[in-house]
Protein backbone atom coordinates (compact mmCIF):
# COMPACT_ATOMS: atom_id res chain seq x y z
CA UNK A 1 0.00 0.00 0.00
CA UNK A 2 1.73 3.15 -1.21
CA UNK A 3 1.39 6.87 -1.25
CA UNK A 4 -0.93 9.79 -0.78
CA UNK A 5 -4.66 9.65 -0.58
CA UNK A 6 -4.85 6.43 1.44
CA UNK A 7 -6.62 6.56 4.77
CA UNK A 8 -4.14 6.04 7.62
CA UNK A 9 -6.55 6.06 10.58
CA UNK A 10 -7.06 2.69 12.26
CA UNK A 11 -7.84 1.16 15.64
CA UNK A 12 -4.59 -0.81 15.74
CA UNK A 13 -1.18 -1.29 14.16
CA UNK A 14 -0.97 -0.82 10.40
CA UNK A 15 1.94 -0.55 7.98
CA UNK A 16 2.20 1.64 4.88
CA UNK A 17 4.89 1.95 2.24
CA UNK A 18 5.42 5.68 1.86
CA UNK A 19 7.68 5.86 -1.20
CA UNK A 20 8.96 3.80 -4.06
CA UNK A 21 12.56 2.63 -3.77
CA UNK A 22 15.15 5.27 -4.65
CA UNK A 23 18.80 4.94 -5.55
CA UNK A 24 20.12 6.76 -2.48
CA UNK A 25 22.97 4.51 -1.40
CA UNK A 26 26.51 4.80 -0.03
CA UNK A 27 29.15 4.98 -2.74
CA UNK A 28 31.98 2.48 -2.89
CA UNK A 29 34.97 4.78 -3.20
CA UNK A 30 33.79 8.13 -1.81
CA UNK A 31 31.31 9.48 0.67
CA UNK A 32 27.85 10.03 -0.82
CA UNK A 33 25.16 12.57 -0.26
CA UNK A 34 23.33 14.40 0.92
CA UNK A 35 20.38 12.65 -0.71
CA UNK A 36 16.92 14.16 -0.26
CA UNK A 37 13.91 11.87 -0.54
CA UNK A 38 10.61 13.77 -0.63
CA UNK A 39 7.23 12.05 -0.60
CA UNK A 40 3.68 12.33 0.72
CA UNK A 41 2.32 10.23 3.56
CA UNK A 42 -1.10 9.37 4.94
CA UNK A 43 -3.18 10.56 7.89
CA UNK A 44 -2.96 8.80 11.25
CA UNK A 45 -0.71 8.38 14.29
CA UNK A 46 2.75 7.45 13.04
CA UNK A 47 4.71 5.52 15.66
CA UNK A 48 7.76 4.61 13.54
CA UNK A 49 9.30 5.71 10.29
CA UNK A 50 10.81 2.49 8.95
CA UNK A 51 13.83 2.84 6.70
CA UNK A 52 14.97 -0.08 4.56
CA UNK A 53 18.50 0.22 3.13
CA UNK A 54 19.79 -2.34 0.64
CA UNK A 55 23.38 -2.22 -0.61
CA UNK A 56 25.11 -4.43 -3.17
CA UNK A 57 28.80 -4.37 -4.02
CA UNK A 58 30.38 -6.04 -7.02
CA UNK A 59 33.90 -7.28 -7.63
CA UNK A 60 36.86 -7.39 -5.30
CA UNK A 61 36.69 -8.70 -1.76
CA UNK A 62 33.29 -8.30 -0.09
CA UNK A 63 34.50 -9.02 3.42
CA UNK A 64 31.69 -7.29 5.34
CA UNK A 65 32.63 -6.75 8.99
CA UNK A 66 29.72 -4.81 10.53
CA UNK A 67 26.14 -3.68 9.99
CA UNK A 68 25.08 -1.13 7.38
CA UNK A 69 24.04 1.48 9.95
CA UNK A 70 27.74 2.24 10.42
CA UNK A 71 27.75 3.88 6.99
CA UNK A 72 25.11 6.49 7.88
CA UNK A 73 26.66 9.90 8.47
CA UNK A 74 23.48 12.02 8.49
CA UNK A 75 19.77 11.49 9.05
CA UNK A 76 17.37 14.42 9.03
CA UNK A 77 13.60 14.03 9.08
CA UNK A 78 11.23 16.90 8.32
CA UNK A 79 7.45 16.40 8.35
CA UNK A 80 5.20 19.25 7.22
CA UNK A 81 8.07 21.67 7.71
CA UNK A 82 8.85 20.57 11.30
CA UNK A 83 12.31 19.13 11.98
CA UNK A 84 11.75 15.95 13.99
CA UNK A 85 15.25 14.43 13.71
CA UNK A 86 18.58 16.13 13.01
CA UNK A 87 21.22 13.46 13.68
CA UNK A 88 24.83 13.52 12.55
CA UNK A 89 27.59 10.96 13.06
CA UNK A 90 30.79 12.27 14.57
CA UNK A 91 33.31 10.40 12.42
CA UNK A 92 33.61 7.63 9.84
CA UNK A 93 34.05 4.09 11.23
CA UNK A 94 37.47 2.49 11.21
CA UNK A 95 38.18 0.29 8.23
CA UNK A 96 37.00 -3.29 8.69
CA UNK A 97 35.75 -2.63 12.24
CA UNK A 98 33.43 -5.17 13.87
CA UNK A 99 31.47 -2.77 16.11
CA UNK A 100 27.80 -1.89 15.86
CA UNK A 101 27.08 1.11 13.65
CA UNK A 102 26.55 4.35 15.54
CA UNK A 103 23.15 5.10 14.01
CA UNK A 104 21.85 1.60 14.74
CA UNK A 105 23.17 1.78 18.30
CA UNK A 106 21.53 5.17 18.82
CA UNK A 107 18.13 4.16 17.46
CA UNK A 108 18.02 0.87 19.38
CA UNK A 109 18.87 2.73 22.61
CA UNK A 110 15.93 5.12 22.30
CA UNK A 111 13.27 2.48 21.71
CA UNK A 112 13.62 1.91 17.97
CA UNK A 113 14.44 -1.36 16.29
CA UNK A 114 17.38 -1.74 13.91
CA UNK A 115 17.74 -5.26 12.53
CA UNK A 116 19.83 -6.40 9.60
CA UNK A 117 19.04 -9.57 7.68
CA UNK A 118 21.87 -11.98 8.62
CA UNK A 119 24.21 -12.52 5.68
CA UNK A 120 27.65 -14.06 5.44
CA UNK A 121 30.73 -11.87 5.35
CA UNK A 122 31.34 -12.78 1.70
CA UNK A 123 27.84 -11.85 0.55
CA UNK A 124 27.65 -9.19 -2.13
CA UNK A 125 24.40 -7.72 -0.77
CA UNK A 126 23.15 -6.55 2.63
CA UNK A 127 19.63 -5.60 3.77
CA UNK A 128 18.83 -3.61 6.95
CA UNK A 129 15.53 -2.39 8.48
CA UNK A 130 15.58 0.61 10.83
CA UNK A 131 12.41 1.52 12.79
CA UNK A 132 12.89 5.12 13.95
CA UNK A 133 10.56 6.23 16.79
CA UNK A 134 8.69 9.40 15.84
CA UNK A 135 5.26 9.64 17.47
CA UNK A 136 3.33 12.17 15.40
CA UNK A 137 -0.35 12.69 14.64
CA UNK A 138 -0.58 13.35 10.92
CA UNK A 139 -3.81 15.02 9.85
CA UNK A 140 -5.15 17.72 7.59
CA UNK A 141 -4.64 16.42 4.08
CA UNK A 142 -1.54 14.57 2.92
CA UNK A 143 1.53 15.14 5.12
CA UNK A 144 4.81 15.89 3.37
CA UNK A 145 8.04 14.08 4.28
CA UNK A 146 11.54 15.32 3.49
CA UNK A 147 14.31 12.90 4.49
CA UNK A 148 17.97 13.90 4.10
CA UNK A 149 20.61 11.17 4.33
CA UNK A 150 24.37 10.99 3.79
CA UNK A 151 26.75 8.04 3.88
CA UNK A 152 30.36 7.08 4.37
CA UNK A 153 32.07 5.05 1.68
CA UNK A 154 30.88 1.44 1.51
CA UNK A 155 34.36 -0.10 1.39
CA UNK A 156 34.90 0.89 5.04
CA UNK A 157 32.75 -2.13 5.95
CA UNK A 158 33.31 -4.37 2.96
CA UNK A 159 36.96 -4.17 2.00
CA UNK A 160 36.05 -3.45 -1.62
CA UNK A 161 36.79 -0.46 -3.82
CA UNK A 162 34.43 -1.32 -6.66
CA UNK A 163 30.95 -0.14 -7.50
CA UNK A 164 27.98 -0.13 -5.14
CA UNK A 165 24.30 -0.09 -5.99
CA UNK A 166 21.22 -0.24 -3.86
CA UNK A 167 17.96 1.29 -2.78
CA UNK A 168 16.44 3.31 0.04
CA UNK A 169 12.78 2.69 0.91
CA UNK A 170 10.58 4.24 3.60
CA UNK A 171 7.61 2.67 5.37
CA UNK A 172 5.56 3.83 8.36
CA UNK A 173 3.96 2.01 11.25
CA UNK A 174 0.75 3.67 12.38
CA UNK A 175 -0.43 2.96 15.93
CA UNK A 176 -3.11 4.99 17.78
CA UNK A 177 -1.73 3.62 21.07
CA UNK A 178 1.53 5.55 20.66
CA UNK A 179 2.03 7.44 23.94
CA UNK A 180 5.02 9.70 23.30
CA UNK A 181 6.40 11.95 20.57
CA UNK A 182 10.17 11.75 20.03
CA UNK A 183 12.46 14.54 18.85
CA UNK A 184 16.22 14.49 18.24
CA UNK A 185 17.49 18.07 18.04
CA UNK A 186 20.70 19.38 16.50
CA UNK A 187 23.87 18.52 18.39
CA UNK A 188 25.96 20.94 20.42
CA UNK A 189 29.65 20.56 19.58
CA UNK A 190 32.38 21.06 22.19
CA UNK A 191 36.16 21.08 21.81
CA UNK A 192 37.72 19.34 24.80
CA UNK A 193 41.29 19.93 25.95
CA UNK A 194 43.61 17.10 26.94
CA UNK A 195 43.43 15.87 30.54
CA UNK A 196 40.78 18.41 31.53
CA UNK A 197 37.39 18.29 33.21
CA UNK A 198 35.25 20.95 31.57
CA UNK A 199 31.71 22.29 31.82
CA UNK A 200 29.61 21.46 28.77
CA UNK A 201 26.20 23.02 28.13
CA UNK A 202 24.13 21.14 25.55
CA UNK A 203 21.64 23.58 24.07
CA UNK A 204 18.01 22.48 24.06
CA UNK A 205 15.51 24.65 22.15
CA UNK A 206 12.14 25.57 23.59
CA UNK A 207 9.59 23.20 22.03
CA UNK A 208 5.90 23.56 22.96
CA UNK A 209 3.93 20.49 23.96
CA UNK A 210 5.38 19.32 27.28
CA UNK A 211 8.67 17.86 26.04
CA UNK A 212 11.11 16.41 28.57
CA UNK A 213 14.73 15.31 28.23
CA UNK A 214 15.10 11.54 28.10
CA UNK A 215 18.69 11.03 26.97
CA UNK A 216 21.84 12.82 25.85
CA UNK A 217 23.79 11.00 23.14
CA UNK A 218 27.50 11.84 23.19
CA UNK A 219 29.80 11.11 20.26
CA UNK A 220 33.54 11.52 19.85
CA UNK A 221 33.89 13.41 16.56
CA UNK A 222 37.69 13.30 16.51
CA UNK A 223 38.28 9.56 16.83
CA UNK A 224 36.42 6.28 17.13
CA UNK A 225 37.47 5.67 20.74
CA UNK A 226 36.06 7.05 24.03
CA UNK A 227 39.04 9.00 25.44
CA UNK A 228 37.26 9.99 28.64
CA UNK A 229 39.18 10.83 31.79
CA UNK A 230 38.93 8.96 35.08
CA UNK A 231 36.18 11.26 36.41
CA UNK A 232 33.79 10.36 33.61
CA UNK A 233 30.63 12.46 33.30
CA UNK A 234 28.51 14.32 35.82
CA UNK A 235 25.04 15.52 34.82
CA UNK A 236 24.54 18.35 37.31
CA UNK A 237 20.76 17.94 37.44
CA UNK A 238 21.02 14.26 38.39
CA UNK A 239 23.98 13.83 40.73
CA UNK A 240 26.50 15.53 42.99
CA UNK A 241 29.13 13.09 41.82
CA UNK A 242 30.78 12.20 38.53
CA UNK A 243 30.06 8.72 37.21
CA UNK A 244 32.77 6.65 35.52
CA UNK A 245 32.03 5.75 31.91
CA UNK A 246 31.66 2.07 32.79
CA UNK A 247 28.99 3.06 35.32
CA UNK A 248 27.21 5.13 32.67
CA UNK A 249 27.15 2.00 30.49
CA UNK A 250 25.86 0.01 33.43
CA UNK A 251 23.07 2.57 33.96
CA UNK A 252 21.93 2.26 30.34
CA UNK A 253 22.35 -1.55 30.51
CA UNK A 254 24.91 -1.63 27.73
CA UNK A 255 27.06 -3.81 29.99
CA UNK A 256 24.28 -6.39 30.02
CA UNK A 257 24.98 -7.07 26.34
CA UNK A 258 22.55 -4.26 25.60
CA UNK A 259 24.05 -3.45 22.19
CA UNK A 260 22.59 -5.46 19.30
CA UNK A 261 23.77 -5.52 15.68
CA UNK A 262 24.47 -7.84 12.78
CA UNK A 263 28.04 -9.10 12.61
CA UNK A 264 28.58 -10.88 9.26
CA UNK A 265 31.00 -13.25 11.01
CA UNK A 266 27.82 -14.85 12.40
CA UNK A 267 25.55 -15.20 9.39
CA UNK A 268 22.61 -16.73 11.28
CA UNK A 269 21.71 -14.30 14.08
CA UNK A 270 22.12 -10.82 15.54
CA UNK A 271 25.21 -10.20 17.68
CA UNK A 272 25.32 -8.63 21.16
CA UNK A 273 28.02 -6.41 22.65
CA UNK A 274 28.57 -4.35 25.80
CA UNK A 275 29.60 -1.04 24.19
CA UNK A 276 30.29 0.90 21.01
CA UNK A 277 33.56 2.85 21.37
CA UNK A 278 33.16 6.55 20.73
CA UNK A 279 29.41 6.88 21.37
CA UNK A 280 27.55 6.87 24.69
CA UNK A 281 23.85 7.37 25.45
CA UNK A 282 23.22 8.75 28.95
CA UNK A 283 19.63 8.37 30.32
CA UNK A 284 18.15 11.53 31.88
CA UNK A 285 14.88 10.19 33.34
CA UNK A 286 12.53 12.83 31.96
CA UNK A 287 14.31 16.00 33.06
CA UNK A 288 12.46 19.24 32.44
CA UNK A 289 13.41 20.46 28.98
CA UNK A 290 16.12 23.10 29.01
CA UNK A 291 19.83 23.52 28.45
CA UNK A 292 21.68 20.57 29.99
CA UNK A 293 24.85 21.24 32.00
CA UNK A 294 27.47 18.52 32.45
CA UNK A 295 31.00 18.17 33.75
CA UNK A 296 32.94 16.00 31.30
CA UNK A 297 36.39 14.57 31.98
CA UNK A 298 38.55 14.19 28.89
CA UNK A 299 41.57 11.92 28.53
CA UNK A 300 44.91 12.37 26.84
CA UNK A 301 44.70 14.36 23.62
CA UNK A 302 42.20 17.00 22.56
CA UNK A 303 38.80 15.86 21.27
CA UNK A 304 35.65 17.31 19.77
CA UNK A 305 32.38 15.76 20.89
CA UNK A 306 28.80 16.08 19.69
CA UNK A 307 25.97 16.23 22.25
CA UNK A 308 22.58 15.20 20.82
CA UNK A 309 19.56 15.77 23.14
CA UNK A 310 16.63 13.33 22.83
CA UNK A 311 13.23 14.65 23.94
CA UNK A 312 9.75 13.17 24.23
CA UNK A 313 6.28 14.54 24.97
CA UNK A 314 2.87 13.04 25.73
CA UNK A 315 0.84 12.13 22.66
CA UNK A 316 -2.77 11.18 22.17
CA UNK A 317 -3.15 9.03 19.10
CA UNK A 318 -6.15 9.06 16.78
CA UNK A 319 -8.00 6.06 15.41
CA UNK A 320 -11.29 4.70 14.18
CA UNK A 321 -13.51 2.64 16.50
CA UNK A 322 -13.72 -0.34 14.14
CA UNK A 323 -12.32 -2.82 13.28
CA UNK A 324 -10.52 -3.17 16.61
CA UNK A 325 -7.43 -5.20 17.46
CA UNK A 326 -7.68 -6.97 20.81
CA UNK A 327 -4.04 -6.44 21.84
CA UNK A 328 -2.57 -2.92 22.02
CA UNK A 329 1.06 -2.34 21.01
CA UNK A 330 2.10 0.55 23.25
CA UNK A 331 4.55 3.01 21.72
CA UNK A 332 6.48 4.92 24.40
CA UNK A 333 10.09 6.05 23.89
CA UNK A 334 10.37 7.35 27.47
CA UNK A 335 9.32 3.97 28.86
CA UNK A 336 11.74 2.14 26.57
CA UNK A 337 14.70 4.28 27.68
CA UNK A 338 13.90 3.95 31.40
CA UNK A 339 13.31 0.19 31.02
CA UNK A 340 16.92 -0.15 29.84
CA UNK A 341 18.16 1.41 33.08
CA UNK A 342 16.30 -1.35 34.92
CA UNK A 343 18.15 -4.08 33.06
CA UNK A 344 15.70 -4.74 30.22
CA UNK A 345 17.14 -4.84 26.71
Amino acid sequence: MVGAGMQGYSSGVTYYQLNSSTSSVPAATASAGPFVDGFYGVAGTMEFLIWRLQVTVSGGSTAWTSDLSGLISQFKLVVNGDILYDWNCGIAPDNNNANAGRFGYFINQIGGRVLQVPAATGSTSQDIWMAIPVGAVLSGGTPRFEVTTSFYQADLLSGTSTGATGTSTFWARFNPNTQRSTRVVSATSFQHGANLTEQVVARVPSIPGGFTLEMISIQNASDTDDNYGADGIRVLALSQFSMPISMQRWASNELGNGVMFMNPADATAQTYASSVPGILNVPLYGLSAGDLTMMVSNGAGADTRLYHPVLTAPLRGVGEPTPRQTVAAIGNTQKSIVARTEGSN
